[in-house]
């Protein structure tokens, strides 16, 4: 299992259109890629940051999701760009309600 985390830097003005992107064009995007497993997409409340879990089955769509975002490269004529992404490991410390501690 492959999880990365996106930063990804929303222009707050222009919120309700970034949002309306996300949602009818990257993330269906995501869910084609190979290995994908799941996502959690995670607005804050300013609406200048939009934090993306992403799990992938394995590392195979890696270079397509680096290839795509550009993160690091700040666009001031787009909505939003990716200030980072990166390979995480989770540590399983949330509690599950099917697992019993």
């Amino acid at each position: 299992m492959t999880t990365l985390l996106a930063t990804l830097v929303l222009v707050p003005d222009r919120s309700d259109e970034v949002l309306t992107r996300l949602r009818s064009e990257v993330a269906p995007w995501l869910r084609r890629l190979p290995g994908f497993v799941t996502s959690r997409w995670l607005l804050a409340t300013d609406h200048d940051r939009c934090t993306v879990v992403v799990e992938l089955a394995d590392a195979v769509a890696v270079p397509d999701l680096e290839a795509a975002l550009a993160p690091g490269t700040h666009d001031t004529a787009r909505s939003w760009w990716c200030e980072r992404l990166e390979a995480v490991e989770d540590l399983g410390l949330a509690a599950r309600p099917s697992i019993t501690l």
